[in-house]
């Protein structure tokens, strides 16, 4: 087992230079959605590559084959869009060796984007309530921890999957559930640019379909509270009336219940 291993969810990729272009200097497990099946290894600078190459669809599904591959004590989860700062892994490490008693350290990106997170001025353990708006780039975390806890992401939310987005935020959901602790980084390891995403697409009626959704999976017998929270956070974001917000987010969460997604109850309209 090596000490520190990212996790990337990648599509129809043809050799490694990711590697390159993603700044990684660590060992790392590519899951590669393409039209074939495969597994090819590289060795780099002393580190360890592995492309694990499936025609499956889902980001889910492909975040749980690179866990399934996983041999690294700290793990990071990766989308192949993000660029490493050269010392990274030690960051990381520095941070999980500073609190033992950490399963899940949260990290953050320097972004452009208007959406970018709040960076922390020192790092901090998170509490039962704390709000966890973080995407699957940011986390990493004790692999031992995850697998004992049996914590895997959804195969209903996220890109290529039912409905748009929110696996990564059941996942974490799921853990604290199942006790796992939490912590929020001081460390910036890395470039992110959140406009370029596969799924969002402002705050439509796509967005709040999804959001009713992920709510009925997440919250069922809060949903309306959780659904009065976020049309009142987004009231000034988006084109959308607060009733047609409720309407679309109600419209989701029947669409849960039924499997459908959003594109199924519009197709005709």
């Amino acid at each position: 087992m090596s000490r520190f291993e990212i996790l990337c969810v990648t599509m129809h990729q043809k050799d490694f230079s990711k590697i390159k272009q993603m700044n990684i200097n660590s060992d790392v497990v590519f899951a590669n959605q393409a039209d074939t099946t495969a597994m090819d290894e590289l060795e780099f600078n002393g580190h360890c590559a592995r492309m694990i190459t499936t025609d499956t669809r889902g980001v889910g599904v492909n975040r749980n084959l690179a866990l399934m591959y996983a041999k690294g004590e700290i793990c990071l989860f990766a989308d192949d869009d993000v660029t490493y700062d050269d010392d990274m892994e030690e960051r990381v490490l520095r941070e999980f060796d500073a609190h033992p008693d950490a399963d899940v350290i949260i990290f953050h990106f320097d972004t452009d984007s208007d959406r970018k997170q709040v960076k922390y001025a020192k790092t901090k353990k998170c509490g039962r309530f704390t709000r966890m708006p973080w995407g699957g780039v940011r986390i990493a975390c004790r692999l031992d921890s995850i697998r004992k806890a049996n914590v895997w992401f959804t195969t209903l939310f996220g890109g290529g999957c039912i409905f748009p987005s929110g696996e990564d935020s059941m996942w974490l959901t799921e853990a604290r559930r199942k006790g796992l602790t939490f912590y929020v980084s001081k460390e910036t390891i890395g470039k992110l640019d959140f406009e370029n995403s596969s799924w969002f697409t402002g705050f439509d009626e796509k967005m709040y379909y999804g959001k009713g959704a992920f709510y009925q999976a997440t919250h069922p017998k809060t949903k309306n509270l959780w659904m009065l929270y976020f049309a009142m956070r987004t009231v000034k974001k988006s084109n959308l009336s607060v009733s047609d917000m409720f309407k679309w987010m109600k419209c989701g969460s029947r669409g849960y219940i039924e499997m459908k997604g959003f594109q199924s109850v519009t197709k005709g309209k």
